[in-house]
């Protein structure tokens, strides 16, 4: 289950520099992405971030935390659990996130969901190493910074699209009765992508999907 954590609760949260050194979560867009329609193809299914890639749902925290260091964060417990490395990436003004939920095994588990957010000045929070130097951050090759033309060209129109935000959805049926879901949200400010979040979540069919 993703979380319900408001956008402008998290840029409270990211300016006060009482919290910088504390964990918080990556903020969740503030439109609904089960409400978009369903497209013809997969929008996520892997990431890359400073040359290592990534496949959702099968890559875990521990790896990544391996490969580029930081701390694995967790909170909550059972269907609010929730754990995820962070990111500072200065030179580009990014923030990444890679979180799994209590779907994908908390924070022992394998990465489901990549949030990337502009911040104009990182928190230089021990709880979000920076990666220095240019390194590249994408899902599938859409990425914070993109014109929103090269994402319409790259994935078609939007299955919704409400005041800014623009929602991709994607499902298809598995074997053994399961069904697979990948959205992407991003939010466009002066016709480039300003804010990413991508997830991938294969579940039981006969089960609803929990939205944000």
């Amino acid at each position: 289950m993703r979380r319900i954590i408001g956008l402008c609760a998290g840029l409270a949260l990211m300016a006060m520099p009482a919290l910088a050194d504390a964990p918080f979560a990556p903020p969740t867009p503030m439109v609904d992405s089960t409400l978009a329609k369903p497209g013809p193809k997969s929008v996520a299914t892997g990431f890359t971030l400073d040359g290592m890639h990534g496949v959702l749902e099968k890559t875990r925290l521990a790896d990544v935390a391996k490969h580029l260091g930081g701390h694995i964060a967790h909170e909550g417990d059972a269907s609010t659990s929730l754990a995820w490395l962070c990111y500072d990436l200065p030179e580009q003004h990014l923030r990444v996130w890679l979180s799994a939920d209590e779907m994908h095994g908390g924070p022992g588990g394998a990465v489901n969901t990549v949030t990337i957010w502009t911040v104009s000045s990182p928190a230089n929070s021990p709880q979000c190493p920076v990666i220095a130097g240019n390194p590249s951050i994408d899902v599938d090759g859409v990425s914070v910074g993109q014109a929103e033309a090269a994402v319409e060209a790259r994935l078609g129109a939007p299955g919704l699209a409400k005041e800014g935000w623009t929602a991709y959805s994607h499902k298809a049926a598995q074997g053994g009765g399961f069904e697979e879901n990948d959205d992407l949200v991003v939010k466009i400010e002066a016709g480039r992508v300003g804010y990413l979040q991508a997830s991938r979540l294969t579940s039981n069919r006969g089960l609803p999907r929990t939205s944000t």
